[in-house]
């Protein structure tokens, strides 16, 4: 990588800086020059001119950084030349008043690693030159350059997403694009783009953010030992047969692709990375942030300009191809006893016992243990490095494609009511068996249990809502007894309750204050991808139809889905705000994720 020393204001340049402090005009930058000649860096004050010039480029852009200093751009390209050469000086060149044009600064490349090799008829190189430099003062120094000059990087970017931002608002219509607007203040959905005349299941199959979606076993160190349909894969917790995903015919087998029979794996829902853009056509502003009135959400399965990779496949900075979102409500593994616990008795032992994801296990719930988010966490991390309970950045992305696929907030109507109707008991945990939907593979729908009750999946993620309130870590609220406003903290690592330091950022958001069918989101250009209620002003159907319950102060948990007895305040998008951290409850449970970039950290 080419490294260039500091910039050297000639004696000229200081005799031009000292005429432009007293008031003898502007400074104006014209070109810059690039050289094969190796100077010391103690030559280069004393220099009038550069010898061996290469190439000579104009300006492209100056902008002040402050009182005292600009910063120059130009570019240089290999279009016009036949032969290579190291560029191992370059030249600033300004206008002086009395002398014309004189060489203003220059400084020397120290590694000799930069190299403009000659066009070869094919392929264009450039470079692309900052430079900053002192002028005395910034404010005498000419902006304007002539339009003739290359465009830098810097120049393109800022074109291109100027254009995504206009393609954003008028609205795009590349078929690899996939959106929704929503006109909240109407209740009103039309499918955009790659979306347009495409039908939920079938319809968005061939797209791989949607049809990649598939249950798998994982193991506890992150593997794929079985997709659903293959021979071996299994509900139960562990592998009931040996398993090698080895090619046929490999001479020298991968171990890592090889499982024995008894192989401890989960069921999960491998979902590929994808890339999301939200436009706010319309949004209320607030204190803190807004409200959506009318926006536009966009899914591409490939970068797009504009567009950012959803924060789901990103962790601590670091990106994942895939994440692992938990088939089924969690349940305990009691790791003395070296069994699952399919009953939730109320054994759990919080500081070595195993949050799972398997089939024919009654969801886990703080009935009587101590089932807090805090523990419930615990429970998840236990299983190993990469594993944590669900956090907001893993839901709101499985909300996101919902929203997308079936261009509607409310999944209860499109998918289903799920287990939701059930009248309580008062006493005890009424979550049914989990797996009611195996048979339904990787596709969205319901299935009925012995017992006549529903569950519903989309794409292998079994009871989104209903059933069983989940946990969902990264999302802390803090309520002020006196404003009522609840300002949202996020995190993708690090989780912990009652904070909004360390890992955790102000979302730049309030979100609503009391019970009620959501209306409206919060909105800030960071957190677009957050779906947190701002307004409850809806019913039952439209234009969210889940309702949101945020009525206490001080610092909040997040729970979503909502029970077995939710009813009509059920949904995917169906939050509570309103626990404290040492909130436990017998219809509260957790479910599993697995991020691999936090196995390699």
């Amino acid at each position: 990588m080419a490294q260039y020393s500091r910039l050297v204001i000639t004696n000229d340049g200081q005799a031009l800086m000292a005429k432009m402090i007293a008031g003898s005009g502007n400074i104006d930058f014209t070109k810059m020059c690039s050289s094969s000649t190796q100077y010391q860096e103690n030559q280069l004050q004393d220099l009038t001119a550069i010898s061996d010039i290469k190439q000579t480029t104009l300006v492209s852009k100056v902008s002040r950084t402050n009182n005292v200093a600009i910063k120059v751009e130009a570019a240089f390209s290999n279009a016009d030349i036949t032969t290579g050469y190291y560029m191992r000086t370059l030249g600033l060149y300004a206008v002086d008043p009395d002398k014309g044009e004189i060489l203003y600064a220059a400084c020397i490349e120290t590694t000799n690693n930069c190299y403009m090799p000659p066009y070869n008829g094919v392929t264009v190189s450039a470079a692309y030159i900052q430079v900053y430099t002192t002028v005395g003062n910034a404010e005498s120094v000419s902006l304007e350059v002539n339009p003739g000059a290359y465009a830098t990087i810097g120049d393109i970017q800022a074109l291109e997403a100027e254009i995504a931002d206009l393609k954003a608002f008028v609205g795009y219509t590349d078929g690899d694009i996939y959106g929704v607007e929503v006109d909240f203040d109407n209740k009103k959905f039309t499918r955009l783009a790659g979306a347009a005349n495409r039908t939920p299941g079938e319809g968005v199959d061939n797209i791989l953010c949607f049809g990649g979606r598939k249950r798998c076993n994982l193991t506890n160190d992150g593997r794929v030992a079985a997709y659903y349909g293959e021979a071996g894969f299994s509900t139960t917790g562990k592998l009931t047969q040996a398993i090698d995903r080895n090619p046929a015919g490999t001479t020298t087998p991968d171990p890592n692709l090889q499982f024995t029979a008894g192989t401890i794996v989960q069921v999960m829902v491998e979902q590929p990375k994808f890339y999301y853009k939200v436009v706010p056509l319309k949004i209320e502003k607030k204190r803190k942030g807004g409200i959506t009135r009318k926006v536009r959400y966009y899914v591409s399965d490939t970068p797009k300009a504009g567009f950012k990779l959803h924060p789901a496949f990103i962790e601590n900075g670091r990106e994942n191809e895939k994440i692992y979102l938990a088939a089924f409500e969690g349940s305990l593994y009691d790791s003395s006893a070296g069994a699952y616990i399919l009953d939730d008795s109320q054994v759990a032992d919080f500081a070595n016992d195993i949050l799972c994801s398997i089939a024919n296990a009654k969801p886990m719930s703080g009935l009587t243990q101590n089932a807090t988010r805090a523990n419930v966490r615990k429970l998840a991390e236990k299983r190993g490095s990469g594993w944590e309970q669900s956090y907001a950045a893993t839901v709101c992305a499985s909300q996101m494609l919902m929203l997308i696929e079936y261009a509607s907030f409310n999944m209860q109507s499109c998918i289903g009511d799920g287990a939701t109707h059930k009248t309580d008991d008062g006493s005890s945990n009424m979550a049914e068996p989990t797996g009611v939907t195996v048979n339904l593979g990787n596709a969205s729908g319901t299935a009925s249990n012995a017992n006549g009750i529903q569950f519903v999946t989309y794409r292998g993620e079994e009871n989104f809502w209903g059933n069983i309130w989940t946990w969902v870590d990264g999302l802390n609220e803090n309520m002020d007894a006196t404003t009522h406003e609840g300002t949202i903290y996020i995190a993708d690592h690090a989780f912990t309750d009652d904070t909004g330091s360390g890992a955790y950022e102000d979302a730049g958001i309030i979100a609503v204050f009391g019970n009620g069918y959501v209306s409206a989101f919060c909105y800030s250009e960071k957190y677009d991808w957050l779906f947190i209620p701002g307004e409850l002003l809806g019913n039952t159907a439209l234009p969210v139809g889940d309702y949101h319950w945020n009525g206490n102060t001080g610092w909040r948990v997040a729970l979503l889905g909502a029970g077995w007895d939710g009813g009509w305040y059920a949904g995917a998008l169906c939050w509570s705000l309103d626990g404290a951290s040492s909130h436990r409850g017998r219809s509260v449970g957790g479910r599993l994720v697995y991020v691999p970039s936090k196995k390699a950290a």
